[in-house]
């Protein structure tokens, strides 16, 4: 490992400093004429606006996750109703999936390819593209005279949360959810038949988990089917610790102690190679060595969803979305689901809007109708729905009562499947809801808490060199952990590891955010 990280560090310096002085960049591309829009519908929400649309455009928008069977059936709806008739637009909407999502998401900015709008977020390069300049910075008059809607109906916190050193780089969703917040779908049909301990407590979900691989060979099934794109235990493992980020999208934490007032900055931790990262770290390689994933798992790219509901995974760890993997679980008739929340004595706060965002790129040569594009499918309700839920009538459809009912073919084309930047408040309440899910989120309501610093945001633009080289090198191995590939090896690795990221610099990145934080505290009067 030492020979490994000094060849790593070595090139992550060259390269960090070589980014250092580009990060700033971006085209600066405007599109934007006066005035012909003779070529969209009389009815159009853009029309007399004074924008440029006699050109048609086809605007190319990357979003993460799998591709929805209907996709494109339903793209083609959106083009025909919408985007073509009303903004003299199509678009084209691909997908970078869970397997690979990680190794292709900066390729695709820094080459060739056509990308006009793409999904990003706290937890999904953000920060990281906005300092390379890959993200359009979009300024209060920008933002106002290409997403006029956007700007009347977005709330206001979300551009603060989304806003790095006071600039925005990325449109938000419009709509705070417990995203964040992870509980654990498992097995019930097999806790009946073999009398397994129920998973209602961190403790417990360790016992049924090693309950399950002492049945495999019966069973056939892995107790938790995961892999190298997913870190599936350690949000929970934080909850049960009461930990959380200080800010979405980097990994100094605090210990909230259940309460919502803000740290002092002296209590505030990077997550890897502190204490905690080490009690994460032995606990792993305790479960791996139990056998309760697949030896091989740093190695596989299924989706980890995909093995819970085909009946080969005895547990799925996720937030709300466990419950559509367990739906489909039993549509499929591989078996019945329950979902418990493993931390339910842990308050937990809405994810931030920085969760979910939707970017224009700086390389887009189109980057005023790919704003219109972002503007519509966020505000127009019918458009929303068809994009967030698929062909009414086919995927879903409203009853009396103004909510969403299911329909056989959602299967194909699940609500909320991929969109989680375009939710709205106007999204309607799903009719019928499983009561399981229903007594979940009563009890994640009921626990709700707000932190006093929600809105505080890192910029690393003046550590940045030694930022990227330390995240570089948490990427390079924070999963080998999480899988415990170490085994009795692993205190001595993490002793390693946590050496590099000293070397890196990392006392000097976490002064800096510090200092950013007692100007948030002082600026807000905490």
């Amino acid at each position: 490992m030492k020979k490994r990280t000094v060849k790593i560090l070595a090139c992550l310096l060259s390269a960090a400093a070589a980014l250092s002085m580009t990060a700033c960049g971006g085209n600066g591309k405007q599109t934007g004429g006066k005035g012909d829009d003779s070529a969209i519908a009389a009815e159009s929400p853009y029309k007399g606006k004074g924008y440029d649309l006699s050109q048609k455009e086809n605007v190319v928008m990357y979003m993460v996750g799998d591709e929805p069977k209907d996709m494109q059936e339903v793209v083609d709806k959106a083009n025909a109703e919408y985007f073509e008739p009303n903004l003299n637009t199509t678009v084209e909407i691909k997908f970078l999936n869970w397997s690979d999502y990680t190794t292709k998401y900066s390729l695709l900015l820094s080459g060739g390819e056509d990308v006009d709008l793409i999904y990003t977020a706290a937890w999904c390069y953000y920060n990281e593209e906005a300092g390379r300049g890959a993200f359009l910075e979009l300024t209060d008059d920008f933002i106002k005279q290409y997403m006029p809607y956007s700007y009347e109906q977005q709330p206001e916190e979300s551009w603060d949360q989304i806003s790095i050193d006071g600039k925005i780089y990325a449109v938000p969703k419009a709509k705070a959810t417990f995203s964040s917040y992870n509980i654990v779908a498992v097995r019930q049909d097999l806790i009946d038949e073999y009398g397994l301990t129920v998973p209602d407590s961190w403790d417990n979900y360790e016992k049924y988990l090693t309950e399950l691989e002492e049945i495999k060979g019966e069973t056939g099934v892995i107790p938790l089917n995961t892999n190298a794109n997913r870190e599936q235990l350690l949000t929970v493992f934080l909850q049960n610790h009461q930990v959380q980020p200080v800010t979405e999208g980097y990994d100094w934490m605090y210990d909230t102690k259940g309460k919502e007032d803000a740290p002092a900055a002296d209590d505030i931790f990077y997550f890897y190679g502190s204490d905690l990262h080490l009690e994460y770290c032995l606990e792993m390689a305790k479960l791996a060595e139990e056998g309760i994933w697949s030896s091989d798992a740093i190695n596989d790219t299924t989706d980890a969803q995909s093995y819970f509901e085909n009946g080969t995974s005895g547990s799925f760890v996720w937030n709300t979305s466990v419950f559509q993997a367990g739906k489909n679980l039993e549509s499929a008739g591989n078996g019945t689901y329950a979902v418990y929340d493993i931390t339910p004595d842990t308050p937990r706060s809405r994810a931030s809007y920085a969760t979910d965002a939707i970017a224009i790129t700086t390389k887009s040569d189109k980057q005023e109708r790919a704003a219109l594009v972002l503007d519509y499918m966020k505000t127009d309700t019918d458009l929303n729905r068809l994009l967030m839920g698929g062909i009414e009538g086919k995927h879903w459809e409203l009853d009396e009562n103004g909510d969403r009912v299911v329909l056989d073919a959602a299967a194909d084309y699940a609500w909320n499947n991929w969109a989680w930047a375009l939710n709205s408040e106007s999204e309607p309440d799903e009719a019928g809801l499983d009561p399981r899910q229903t007594e979940i989120q009563d009890k994640i309501d009921a626990m709700e808490f707000h932190p006093e610093i929600a809105g505080f945001t890192f910029d690393p633009k003046n550590v940045q060199t030694e930022y990227t080289i330390i995240k570089s090198l948490v990427d390079e191995y924070k999963q080998s952990f999480a899988l415990g590939i170490y085994g009795d090896d692993t205190e001595e690795q993490f002793n390693e590891f946590k050496k590099t990221l000293e070397d890196a610099g990392l006392e000097k990145v976490t002064d800096e955010l510090k200092t950013q934080y007692n100007a948030y505290l002082e600026r807000k009067g905490l």
